[in-house]
């Protein structure tokens, strides 16, 4: 209950209805009227702590949409960082007794904007080919083959994933047949391998869905495959991501990313769409107008880059000079 709509509270409602009955004398009547000011003061009291926990919250909530901010003006954060620390503060702060979404209407945070960050499920494939411990050879290279793969996810009954069998992992054979008295025990056992099990690499690399394309890339640079097995939370096989996937996040419409790039504008740099505009043509963004400060415009075209689609940024923009520079405040007259 709210407090302004609790100014005469019925005493069989309050927290301090045992405190006005504990001490009665088997009538139900309270022994003095200074148990009923005790009750009243303790209910009071609980209400003026609940309201203290929600202004802490709602301190904490805009403090971190502050530090989101700065960070992402700073090149430590972005600008889904503070697109979500503004989604939590409208939603903290939303009337209590606002009028219910209607049938149909779409759910969510008030406030919340798209960022346009595309995640691995976006592209990932779902429809996987994958192999069994046991699976023979030749029933591999088949596979490969047939589905023109270079590699293939190892699971085990339950789906998860326990490793990766790949076409390196089968040419194994093949150096067996020239340097088997070099190699050493380890590399020996994989070259007489002739099930999954032994062929595979493991543990295998893989990724969850919710990651961002760009953790996708680094891992598949620093660990030189071509593709990723993707894997839920209890690290059983829900898809696989390869280059070519992460490729397809460039061919987002220019129109798409001119629209997200000027919500940024607007949404998080505060800039005025009459001032600072954003037009994108074949990936490429341009950024033209004017911004309170070269802060602003710096942040302004790295969060631009930080677009998922966005090939490159031309910054037009400009900002005011600051007040302590020599020439501020001179008018210079028109043809001097």
């Amino acid at each position: 209950m709210r407090a302004d709509a609790a100014e005469s509270p019925r005493l069989s409602d309050t927290a301090g209805t045992k405190a006005l009955t504990k001490r009665t004398n088997g009538t139900g009547v309270p022994a003095s009227g200074e148990e009923i000011v005790e009750a009243r003061s303790s209910a009071e009291s609980q209400v003026e702590a609940t309201m203290t926990r929600r202004d802490a919250h709602l301190d904490a909530l805009v403090r971190h949409l502050g530090a989101a901010y700065y960070q992402a003006l700073h090149g430590d954060g972005s600008a889904a960082d503070v697109s979500k620390a503004v989604a939590r503060v409208a939603e903290a702060t939303r009337d209590d007794h606002a009028p219910a979404p209607s049938a149909g209407a779409q759910a969510g945070p008030v406030g919340a904007s798209r960022t346009g960050r595309w995640q691995v499920g976006d592209v990932m494939t779902t429809n996987v080919v994958s192999v069994t411990r046991d699976a023979s050879y030749k029933r591999i290279a088949q596979l490969l083959h047939e589905h023109k793969l270079t590699a293939l996810p190892v699971v085990e009954p339950d789906g998860r994933v326990t490793g990766v069998v790949s076409e390196a992992d089968l040419l194994t054979r093949q150096e067996r047949r020239a340097a088997t008295g070099r190699l050493r025990p380890p590399a020996r056992a994989k070259t007489e391998a002739r099930t999954a099990a032994g062929l595979m690499t493991s543990p295998a690399v893989t990724i969850g869905p919710d990651a961002l394309l760009g953790a996708a890339a680094r891992l598949m640079s620093q660990h030189h495959v071509k593709r990723l097995p993707v894997v839920d939370g209890k690290d059983k096989l829900i898809g696989i991501v390869s280059r070519a996937d992460l490729v397809r996040v460039f061919l987002r419409p220019d129109a798409e990313i001119a629209a997200e790039a000027t919500a940024l504008l607007a949404d998080v740099l505060l800039a005025d769409p009459a001032q600072a505009r954003a037009t994108v043509r074949d990936g490429v963004v341009t950024l033209d107008g004017r911004l309170p400060g070269q802060e602003q415009i710096e942040a302004a075209v790295r969060l631009t880059e930080a677009i998922d689609g966005v090939v490159a940024v031309i910054s037009n923009l400009t900002a005011p000079p600051p007040a302590d520079w020599p020439g501020a405040g001179y008018h210079i007259p028109a043809g001097a």
